[in-house]
């Protein structure tokens, strides 16, 4: 059985469950509502980066994209 393609067009799929944890990440560090703790990561560099195919970040765990929000 062959693993499916990753396209730009599917790469969304892998993309909410780091986006929940980086969120509650920022929520409980920073102390942002989690409201302003999504607001600030989806208008963020990271998350542009994070939601390209071709970058490879959505291949990362979690905790290596939320260490990218304070480079």
């Amino acid at each position: 059985m062959s693993r499916p393609q990753i396209t730009q067009e599917n790469v969304h799929l892998f993309i909410p469950n780091k986006v929940a944890k980086i969120c509650t990440e920022l929520n409980r560090t920073k102390k942002l509502s989690l409201t302003n703790s999504i607001l600030s990561f989806y208008n963020s560099d990271v998350y542009q980066t994070l939601r390209r195919e071709s970058s490879k970040l959505w291949q990362e765990g979690w905790v290596y994209v939320y260490q990218l929000l304070d480079e």
